[in-house]
């Protein structure tokens, strides 16, 4: 390696948003920078509150730890053991070493607000299938919110969420009352996995594992109702894992989605370019960039600033 360092970043989301109870005003991360043979590769581990097993503290630590063996060897280090710290790593060691970049499907769009702007939002939109978060208002307000959207298009499809936020009385109202041939999946309804497969089986339900995937020493495995995997690379660790789980799932004909941890332009750029070689056919769940009050790097939007690397803190060079 030529030359590699380490920066820390925050930047601002336009409104506060809460991760599984942890309420943030920006996203703070750490950014890898790899350089050699004027080829330059970034990194981002950024553990997300609410949902990472490791804290950005412990990442940053590993990272400064790692640094100096980067610079001899131009491997993963078998120290690297967290999984935000794997995936920095691996990913801009696999960008270093890639040579093309596959064309890319757009994110299925991801609709935030009030229900109101939800429906707002929609019907600018030419997108036959969108992300929606539920388990966020009543039940009730969520089947209308549903029918809403199909009156505008009714062919639409959607990918539902609801981050184990529903007990198994608002699953099975749910469920039981909008047209699951339109949804293409519904990620963790409950807390439970075994009621979460028991609501497949009775009611049709086609689930999708996000939070299961993310337990510590999880493995791959067929489950009946079981429709997709959304995953979440910056949670899970190295790329080879990643590669591994995806192959499993193809096997049994499980979707495979990628999906964003709240991640900087850079880290969602990472995760496309991996999208397209790993998930060809499955349009990733990266629409979060909107969130952020500014880029990093590379500028991406018109709109908002960029960070130059002048301007994050510079914890290792060398």
């Amino acid at each position: 390696m030529n030359a590699l360092a380490l920066y820390r970043y925050a930047v601002p989301f336009h409104s506060a948003i809460d991760f599984n109870g942890h309420r943030l005003s920006q996203r703070e991360g750490l950014l890898v920078k790899l350089e050699r043979d004027g080829a330059v590769a970034w990194g981002e581990a950024a553990p997300l509150p609410g949902f990472s097993r490791e804290s950005l503290a412990e990442a940053q630590e590993q990272l400064l730890s790692l640094m100096p063996t980067l610079k001899e060897r131009d491997l993963l280090p078998k120290a690297a053991t967290l999984p935000s710290v794997r995936f920095a790593l691996s990913s801009a060691l696999w960008q270093l070493h890639k040579t093309h970049r596959l064309p890319h499907l757009d994110p299925v769009p991801l609709l935030t607000g009030s229900s109101q702007q939800i429906i707002e939002k929609a019907a600018n939109i030419d997108a036959k299938c969108l992300k929606l978060k539920v388990g966020r208002v009543s039940v009730e307000e969520e089947i209308r919110l549903i029918y809403s959207l199909l009156e505008q298009d009714a062919k639409r499809r959607f990918r539902l969420d609801a981050n184990q936020r529903w007990n198994e009385q608002q699953a099975t109202e749910f469920a039981a009352s909008i047209p699951l041939k339109q949804v293409d999946y519904i990620e963790e309804p409950t807390a439970s996995l075994e009621t979460n497969l028991a609501l497949a089986a009775s009611l049709g339900l086609p689930l999708a594992l996000d939070e299961t995937t993310q337990a510590d020493g999880y493995r791959y495995q067929p489950l009946p109702g079981v429709k997709a995997l959304v995953l979440k690379p910056q949670l899970i660790g190295d790329l080879d894992t990643l590669a591994r789980m995806v192959d499993q799932a193809d096997h049994n004909g499980v979707r495979v989605v990628l999906s964003s941890a709240f991640e900087s332009n850079l880290g969602l750029s990472t995760l496309a370019d991996l999208a397209a070689e790993l998930t060809p056919d499955q349009s990733p769940g990266l629409d979060t960039l909107d969130a952020f009050k500014a880029d990093l790097i590379t500028p991406v939007r018109q709109d908002v600033p960029c960070y130059s690397e002048d301007q994050l803190e510079c914890l290792w060079q060398g």
